[in-house]
């Protein structure tokens, strides 16, 4: 019999599972227009086909997780509370030591961290921020040069594509952890792509304070064979 720990309700997955399936839609239709030699080599019928799928990719990557926070309203707090949670001391060091982890799992010990760890907030936030400016640009470059005049047009592109850079990079990262590429991350992807549950001995590996809490809880705590 192992102990699990329930990290994330159906909602909460779902709305991920959408951020996944259009952001990784979105990363590469945008590289089609955003590289001018692919886009060129792809050709002018796939290269408007893209622009047509990023379009209603990048409408239903804003629509459907705001359908689903207007289903589950508590979710959007508790991302909110956790991300603005006041940083202590191991959230600190947290972050000093994570690039040393990174390349040497096995000789640091990290310290015990909340719900969401604290280079993961630094990173969601920069990621939401982005998606705002997706958001907003995205409509500028809808309405086109006919209904917007062609600076603001221009910066709203240019803001975009720098975005999209950024955006990227970071994505790139947040795969290589989340999807257990990296090895201390192996399991955890059935956390958020599977049934919503972390073992007890994962949980507290990974976020120590929240796992400690959760068990002392027993709220969330499911025993399974």
């Amino acid at each position: 019999m192992t102990r699990y720990i329930r990290r994330h309700n159906f909602w909460a997955r779902m709305v991920h599972w959408a951020y996944a399936v259009f952001g990784i839609v979105l990363l590469l239709t945008g590289l089609a227009l955003f590289v001018p030699g692919l886009g060129q080599l792809l050709g002018v019928q796939v290269l408007r086909a893209s622009s047509f799928v990023h379009m209603v990719a990048g409408i239903l990557f804003v629509a459907v997780p705001i359908m689903g926070y207007v289903a589950k309203p508590s979710n959007v707090k508790h991302i909110v509370q956790n991300l603005f949670a006041r940083w202590d001391k191991d959230d600190v060091d947290f972050m000093k030591f994570f690039p040393l982890y990174l390349f040497n799992p096995k000789k640091y010990h990290m310290p015990k961290q909340h719900y969401i760890k604290s280079g993961q907030r630094a990173s969601d936030i920069v990621m939401y921020l982005l998606i705002i400016v997706f958001m907003l640009t995205g409509v500028v470059m809808l309405l086109g040069v006919n209904l917007i005049p062609v600076g603001l047009f221009a910066a709203a592109k240019l803001a975009h594509q720098l975005a999209f850079v950024v955006f990227s990079i970071l994505l790139v990262i947040h795969i290589f952890l989340g999807a257990g590429i990296f090895q201390p991350y192996r399991r955890l992807p059935r956390g958020m792509f599977g049934d919503g549950l972390v073992s007890e001995s994962d949980a507290l590996y990974h976020w120590g304070h929240w796992a400690e809490s959760e068990l002392a809880s027993g709220e969330n705590v499911v025993v399974k064979d």
